[in-house]
């Protein structure tokens, strides 16, 4: 059986989650990464499994089989998101329970699924992706910026319940990022994001990849339950 440790990366078919991806490959670790659709990641030391976070059983079913081909999962980077803008007037109830299928409840099922595997090992790295948007209150935010909210309060409950077990629940709250879905926003929704940047720039997926990688070590078992905001102050 392989022995490198193993990293499970939701969200990894592009953008920052595919950065993460490759940022453990590096660091030699077995990555297995998912999303609904194909990957692009072609690399020796990863492999991509179609999975939609928002179904539980489906979550249940890759973690499942992670711990039967792997023995272990050390870190699980819960990455995968949807964005959503629109003002809450003209926000349909499947806009929001889509939302948060993904962005909350995914995040909650690979985070409960993962930790069942980490305990048996008693260490674990649990690390959920959160938003500058969470807490800038930006018309059209509503459902995107709750479900991150949620994720996060989450994260410290989580934290809390972990504590005694060698397992961390961290979160990363990302400003606008370089190659990430940032691109895709608005100029609106971008210039809010710019005004509120204390590091006056993007951040690229390198600066994301480092912070990951400390609260993915060893060296990082006495932190658990915080939101590292990068590039801004909440």
């Amino acid at each position: 059986m392989d022995d490198r440790p193993v990293a499970l990366v939701t969200g990894s078919s592009r953008g920052v989650g595919r950065g993460i991806a490759e940022h453990f490959v590096r660091k030699g670790y077995r990555v297995i990464g998912c999303s609904r659709g194909p990957g692009s990641l072609q690399q020796d030391g990863y492999e991509h499994n179609l999975v939609d976070v928002g179904d539980d059983e489906q979550v249940h079913r890759w973690v499942r089989n992670v711990a039967r081909d792997y023995g272990r999962i050390d870190v699980a980077v819960n990455n995968a998101g949807v964005g959503t803008m629109a003002l809450t007037l003209a926000t349909s109830f499947d806009l929001v329970e889509a939302t948060f299928r993904t962005n909350f409840t995914g995040t909650f099922s690979v985070s409960r699924e993962a930790a069942k595997v980490m305990l048996k090992r008693r260490f674990g790295r649990i690390i959920n992706i959160s938003s500058i948007a969470a807490g800038l209150h930006m018309k059209g935010s509503a459902a995107y910026a709750a479900s991150k909210k949620a994720l996060e309060e989450f994260s410290k409950v989580f934290a809390e319940e972990m504590g005694p077990t060698g397992i961390t629940c961290n979160v990363v709250a990302l400003p606008l990022v370089e190659g990430g879905m940032s691109a895709e926003l608005g100029a609106e929704a971008i210039e809010l994001y710019e005004q509120n940047l204390v590091v006056k720039r993007w951040a690229t997926i390198e600066d994301v990849c480092h912070v990951i990688s400390f609260l993915a070590s060893p060296d990082s078992n006495m932190v658990t339950g915080q939101i590292i905001h990068l590039g801004f102050v909440q």
